[in-house]
């Protein structure tokens, strides 16, 4: 299968070399010195879990070219995917996938819809991997081959278009995902994350500097968020997500990935890397998650604004971190 990848970061980077290693025609859009860097010495990624180190030489681009694709990943910050729609609305396939972080699934489809020349099916996705990019390799962390989990805004996928993906990622070690409501998926998600986010630039994106009742109040932070969605009518994404935050085994476990994301560089590199590299796309979450909670301003919800006023304002978090 031919597949255009916008975006070779972190997760794009994985994502391209995941197609790859299964046998897909990846081209990747990349700008810049990295666009040079891929050119000269190839996508290059330590995989720090399963300590090996890959090198792929996919085609690289700075813009698309006009051909037609078989499908289309736009890996990117939420605040870059905005700049991109224009270009994901023009380009030749039938299926273009929005991956990341997105409080504006519906609002993003309809905007690609609306100028795009030819028919096409927008999906929104959000790949399970994490890491950095430093001296012109990636290191990643991803269980296994990786996780995407993928769908429409609303609704369920047409089953030509689950033929196409399922011919793109056949014999691949990634673990495609299938979910019928992106849209809620990616709410309850950054309702998950902000959270964290707050902690991060709290303990100044370390969190072994965390204490218990912090983390405590996280959760408690989390619960609050995923209650607002649920009372504005938002769907539980994963189906089931709302037992992690009660009482028993799913609870436990969720305590447990906490503890460890707060005492292990295995931890910082899945949490407090990104919050330290990309402020920009926290604050853009923040402020969509805030238009949401507007939809009902008087619901309460104290943990959550109590570990939000514990973080720096945005204005001093951009003054710290922004590069």
């Amino acid at each position: 299968m031919k597949v255009l990848v916008f975006g070779a970061g972190v997760i794009g980077g994985q994502l391209a070399h995941a197609l790859i290693a299964c046998g897909n025609d990846v081209t990747v859009i990349a700008r810049g010195a990295w666009a040079q860097t891929l050119r000269t010495e190839g996508l290059r990624i330590h995989h720090y879990i399963q300590r090996k180190d890959t090198a792929d030489h996919p085609r690289v681009l700075e813009a698309p070219d006009g051909e037609r694709y078989d499908v289309v990943f736009a890996v990117m910050q939420y605040r870059q995917m905005e700049k991109i729609l224009p270009e994901l609305a023009r380009v030749s396939s039938p299926v273009v996938v929005l991956t990341g972080n997105n409080l504006s699934a519906s609002e993003m489809e309809a905007r690609i819809l609306e100028n795009a020349p030819t028919p096409k099916t927008v999906l929104f996705g959000f790949g399970s991997t994490a890491g950095t990019r430093e001296n012109g390799r990636l290191t990643t962390v991803h269980a296994g081959g990786g996780r995407l989990t993928l769908g429409k805004a609303h609704g369920e996928m047409p089953e030509t278009v689950k033929t196409i993906l399922g011919q793109t990622f056949s014999g691949s070690r990634l673990s495609a995902v299938y979910c019928d409501d992106m849209d809620a998926w990616l709410k309850y998600h950054a309702a998950f994350i902000l959270p964290i986010v707050y902690l991060c630039y709290k303990t100044g994106c370390d969190l072994t500097k965390s204490t218990r009742a912090e983390r405590k109040l996280m959760l408690d932070a989390v619960g609050d968020a995923y209650r607002l969605l649920t009372a504005l009518g938002y769907p539980v994404r994963p189906a089931g997500g709302e037992k992690s935050l009660q009482p028993g085994p799913a609870n436990a476990m969720v305590k447990l990935i906490i503890y460890w994301m707060s005492r292990t560089r295995l931890g910082a590199l899945c949490t407090t890397e990104h919050c330290r590299h990309a402020p920009g796309e926290m604050e853009d979450l923040d402020a969509a998650f805030g238009a949401i909670r507007a939809g009902k301003p008087e619901f309460p919800m104290p943990a959550f604004e109590r570990l939000k006023a514990m973080m720096p304002s945005w204005d001093r978090v951009r003054e710290i971190y922004a590069r």
